[in-house]
């Protein structure tokens, strides 16, 4: 089964395409379930352009991908669904504002992700240029593993994202994702595999497969996202990231209806 979780639309000021356009193109990748996750419209922003929906979009991005819906549902031998997600950002104080969200619709899922610490916007170069990536990284992995133990999301979103950019920690980031595993397993939360890493700086999916693969080692279960902002970038890499996933042993990624975790078999 393949599935892509992470797409965006126009809504969140830094993509383009029609959503009718990010369908056909899953639909030509042989996706069989695909996820619109545009991004919160409580994302945190500085000063100049927005990255996310405004709040008086919120209902009209709902609608529009419950009518997508209603045109591709497809049943028998080749189905397609398309999955209803939000990206919403992990800002403590705003909880309350997406506890809201959260519970007023029927959500498939939703992916949560930190853009923004205490020291700056994670993708931004000013912020690695004025701390060092050991400060950066630590702040970042206690937002983490504060969202995941609020159990706030089905997913979390790119989660070693202060690679993106090229900037590398010194020894990796696996010594501080590991301490992350027991609060995922306890909070039956997903970790999505972010192909947008390898067309970003960084080369490489997000997580990386050391970490990947010791995620799949102790049960954590996986799923998968292009990150899409355009048409042609749903399902972008998923051949190679099969291929690898098979030589790790993985069989199996998850997807998620009603907030349901369910089983995609890969093999």
């Amino acid at each position: 089964m393949r599935i892509d979780l992470h797409n965006h639309t126009t809504r969140c000021c830094h993509a383009v395409g029609s959503m009718d356009a990010y369908v056909e193109a899953a639909l030509a990748n042989d996706i069989e379930e695909f996820g619109f996750s545009d991004h919160s419209h409580w994302m945190l922003h500085a000063k100049g352009p927005r990255y996310a929906m405004r709040a008086h979009e919120h209902e009209h991005y709902i609608a529009d991908v419950k009518r997508l819906q209603t045109r591709y549902r497809r049943d028998g031998a080749q189905p397609f669904r398309i999955r209803l997600g939000m990206e919403m950002d992990f800002i403590p104080s705003r909880l309350a504002l997406a506890r809201e969200a959260i519970a007023r619709h029927d959500w498939d899922y939703v992916i949560g992700s930190v853009h923004h610490v205490g020291l700056g916007n994670m993708q931004d170069d000013e912020l690695y240029a004025m701390w060092p990536i050991e400060d950066i990284c630590e702040v970042y992995f206690d937002a983490v593993g504060h969202m995941v133990r609020e159990r706030f999301c089905d997913i979390v979103g790119h989660l070693d994202l202060p690679k993106k950019l090229g900037h590398r920690l010194p020894g990796g980031m696996l010594r501080l994702i590991e301490p992350l595993i027991p609060d995922l397993l306890a909070n039956d939360i997903a970790v999505e595999i972010n192909t947008s890493g390898i067309d970003a700086p960084a080369g490489e999916v997000m997580p990386g497969w050391d970490v990947i693969a010791l995620l799949a080692d102790r049960g954590v279960p996986l799923t998968l996202g292009s990150d899409a902002h355009a048409p042609d970038q749903v399902g972008r890499h998923f051949g190679a990231v099969f291929a690898r996933l098979k030589q790790l042993g993985v069989r199996e990624l998850v997807r998620f209806e009603r907030r349901q975790m369910l089983a995609a078999p890969i093999d």
